[in-house]
């Protein structure tokens, strides 16, 4: 009886220290500059690259691409000039425009990052296209993007550990050779509300380092607020925190950095 319970406290400490390893465990994983915290990511950048590329084919797929070289120049500059200051610096930043009237803007792994032009017609500055853009970079900076597809398979990552040594590349295979159904479910479901503060506090820091006004944030939150009032909720703000909550936190964020300066 004593070995029994010997036995289920060793199973279960395991299973403990699986999970603890499958959500990042403070003392576990890599140390991210941009979080703060220790993480621990099982994918590393070169296959999460991969994954984005064989996701961007799939989204293809389904989206058309915007061909506008004067929208698609202005996107880049801006983009280039906001991912140049990121935390994350691992892999490089890419940008894509596509026609679409929903109001969104959608990041994938190996950063790679959309707007719609339902959105990006209605950003008439740069500050304004810079918030959005600054914002989904700060996802990818706090890899918020890849833990959402890593979370896709933990649980059969937590059997391999308990049952058999895990196969990474296996693993990757698997999320890569995922339908076009689920990954577009992946892609378009909602972080937490916690990752949505994060990336507005990211995109703010940002903002400001790539000499932008993080006000644009707020313009933008006021924006997305005015077209809210209608019947067709856009699909943004449907996976997103309240804009009324959101703007008091980027109000506050952006005092604390002035007042640091």
């Amino acid at each position: 009886m004593r070995l029994l319970r010997k036995h289920r406290k060793i199973v279960l400490g395991f299973g403990l220290g699986a999970v603890c390893l499958l959500t990042g465990c403070a003392s576990l994983g890599t140390y991210n500059t941009a979080t703060g915290r220790r993480e621990f990511i099982i994918i590393p950048t070169e296959e999460e690259v991969l994954m984005g590329r064989d996701i961007h084919r799939k989204l293809l797929s389904e989206f058309q691409p915007s061909q506008d070289k004067q929208k698609l120049d202005r996107l880049n500059r801006i983009g280039l000039r906001v991912s140049q200051v990121s935390d994350r610096q691992d892999y490089q930043y890419h940008f894509f425009l596509i026609e679409h009237d929903e109001l969104n803007a959608f990041t994938t792994p190996g950063g790679n990052i959309y707007i719609f032009t339902g959105l990006y017609d209605r950003l008439k500055t740069d500050h304004q296209l810079a918030s959005v853009l600054a914002h989904e970079v700060g996802h990818c900076a706090a890899r918020h993007t890849i833990k959402k597809f890593q979370a896709a398979v933990s649980y059969d990552l937590l059997g391999n550990l308990f049952f058999k040594t895990i196969q990474m590349e296996e693993q990757i295979q698997r999320i890569a050779a995922l339908s076009t159904n689920v990954v577009m479910s992946l892609v378009f479901s909602s972080y937490s509300r916690k990752d949505e503060y994060e990336a507005d506090r990211l995109g703010i820091k940002y903002m400001g380092l790539a000499n932008y006004d993080p006000n644009g944030m707020i313009k933008v939150f006021q924006i997305l607020k005015e077209d809210s009032k209608g019947p067709d909720v856009p699909l943004i703000l449907r996976t997103h925190p309240y804009l009324d909550d959101r703007i008091q936190a980027a109000k506050k964020e952006i005092e604390r950095i002035r007042s640091e300066e």
